[in-house]
This record gives structure tokens, sequence and C-alpha cells, in this order.
């Protein structure tokens, strides 16, 4: 069973690097065949500081696409077998270039040969495929380029972990969800004040009754978020008490409570939502910035609060066209 093959598109990386240790086998030993003290690996650099030497650890990096510390690790088990030699740069003494030695130019001369012959093999052996396999490996790193394979999986995951949350409004068997979850968040990162109190107490009395919402993200059976939107004026909500647990942050779970409270004061008509925050909470202040809330000036209703707060808005009269 060739678990690698199954695996398919899983294990790609796997599967390339697989590839490119049996032909670098291969070429080694061909290199051994001929009495050469010669890895494959070393190729690519003997290859360039053949054409242009001598060279910085940096420019062998950019040039071959490689990071910094392959290029030392090549470059020092060359230099044990005598085949490069480094001198400082003059114009930077914390530079080191590298050379060929005249062990490693006097290789070249049997070793140039050898590379025309893997060269020929190894382009028969690619149209024997009957697919321009180089071609495809070009698009492959002009995708990478574009848009690296990290960025491709993070995103993927992110639009997972958002549809695996559930926004579901209140209902009296949460009510203990709203008041843990602002008490864990609160006692986190700044303390519990009397005003908190007394809305975490009874957030049906102060929220829901006098016109406002709470919403909270379930994941599986799980509360693991809330937000309020609290009722200002017929025109005006406030988005207050966002919690996540802490265990679930970092999951998109604070947007889409955010997008369900800014999609009900739609619902409702509402022209301007409102919230206040703290400077120090950077991720939630860039959350809200990218969702359209704007700094404003700031709000007497904030004076209410002793932590440190700011004031943001949200015109939901404009369109926007970009989230």
């Amino acid at each position: 069973m060739d678990l690698i093959t199954q695996l398919g598109s899983l294990a790609l990386a796997s599967r390339l690097r697989r590839l490119g240790e049996r032909l670098s086998r291969d070429a080694s030993r061909i290199y051994l065949d001929h009495k050469l003290e010669f890895e494959a690996p070393w190729f690519p650099v003997m290859y360039l500081l053949k054409e242009r030497s001598p060279l910085a650890v940096t420019a062998i990096a950019r040039a071959l696409g490689i990071t910094h510390p392959a290029v030392n690790q090549l470059a020092q088990a060359m230099a044990r077998k005598g085949l490069l030699v480094a001198a400082k740069d003059a114009a930077d003494d914390r530079k080191r270039l590298l050379s060929l030695s005249p062990k490693g130019r006097r290789m070249l001369v049997t070793l140039e040969p050898i590379w025309m012959e893997i060269e020929a093999a190894t382009r028969e052996f690619v149209e024997g495929t009957g697919m321009d396999v180089l071609a495809a490996l070009s698009s492959m790193e002009r995708g990478l380029d574009d848009q690296p394979m990290y960025e491709r999986v993070a995103a993927r995951l992110k639009q997972r972990q958002c549809e695996a949350v559930e926004i579901v409004e209140y209902r009296p068997a949460c009510k203990r969800f709203f008041r843990d979850l602002n008490y864990e968040w609160l006692n986190k990162y700044f303390s519990v004040e009397a005003v908190d109190d007394e809305i975490l107490k009874d957030p049906y009395a102060q929220i829901i009754k006098p016109g406002g919402f709470i919403f909270f993200a379930r994941v599986g059976h799980d509360i693991v978020g809330t937000v309020a939107l609290v009722r200002i004026d017929r025109h005006t909500l406030e988005l207050a008490k966002m919690a996540v647990t802490e265990r679930f942050q970092g999951r998109q779970i604070g947007r889409r409570l955010a997008e369900a409270a800014i999609a009900k004061a739609k619902e409702k008509k509402a022209k301007t939502v409102i919230l206040h925050t703290s400077p120090k909470l950077v991720a939630a202040v860039g959350l809200y910035s990218r969702l359209g809330f704007a700094s404003v000036p700031p709000d007497p209703a904030a004076a209410q609060y002793q932590r440190c707060t700011i004031t943001m808005k949200l015109d939901l009269t404009k369109k926007r066209t970009t989230a």
C-alpha cells in the first residue's frame, strides 16, 4: 500500500519531496560511480557559483529561492569537502562571500559532462510522460507566488470556523451564559464595574424589554460567545457586551456575532450603530474598523465606565463596497 499516493492532494508536498529525493539519490549514485565526493543536493549551489562567483549567502538564497539557513547548511557540507572557500566582503565584514575552491573548479571538469547526461535523461523521462511537467511546475510556483499555500489553507479554515458557528437569539435559558461570558472577559481585561453588574444580572429588563437584542454563538452544543444590541433611541442601537470564551477566540466568532447584530439593526431600520471599546483592545478595534465603524468624538454615555473607552459609529445609511 502506497499511502502517499492514496492520500492524493493532501500529500502533494510529501509526494514531491519523495520524488525529489528519489531523483537526487540516483544522481548521487552516478557521482559515486565516478569516484566523486559530491552529493546531489549540492548541485544548485555548485552550478550557481560556477556561473557567478563570489556570492554572499543572502544572494545565493535569493537566486535559488531557498532559505538563508538552508544555504549555510549546504555551504558548510561543501566546505568540509574542500569545494568552497569563504572570504569576508570588503564592503561589509559581516557578510561572507562564497566561491568555488581550486578543488571545486577542478571537479567541474568531471561534473559538467555528467550534468549534461542527467539533463538529457531527465528530459527524455519527462517527455515520456506525455505531459509538460516543467510547465505545470512553473504554473504551480506562480500560483504560490500569487497566494502562498499558508494563506489558502488559513482562509479555508477561517471559512470553516465561521460556518461551524450558529448564531441564536436570547432566550431565558441562555441568561447565565450572557453573565458568565462577560464576567470571564471583564475579569481578564478589566474589572466588573457596577454598571456592568446591573446589566448582567438582568439582561432581559436592561436590554430586551426596552427594545434591544442579545445574540449567542453556539458551536456544537456549547455557547461560546455573546453580544448585545442595546436600544438607544428609535434610530440608534449600541453594540455592547461582546464576549467570546478564551478557548474559542481567534475563530471568527466575534465577527459573526457583530455581523448578526448589524444585520438585525438594518432589519429594524436603524440608521446608526455605536459602540464603546477600549483602545488597548487592538484586535477588537481592528475588527470594528473592518466592519465599517469609525472613531467619533467621545459619547457622554461612555463616562459611566471607569475604564478608558473610545466611541465608534457605523452609519447604516451609507452603502459599503468592502468589508
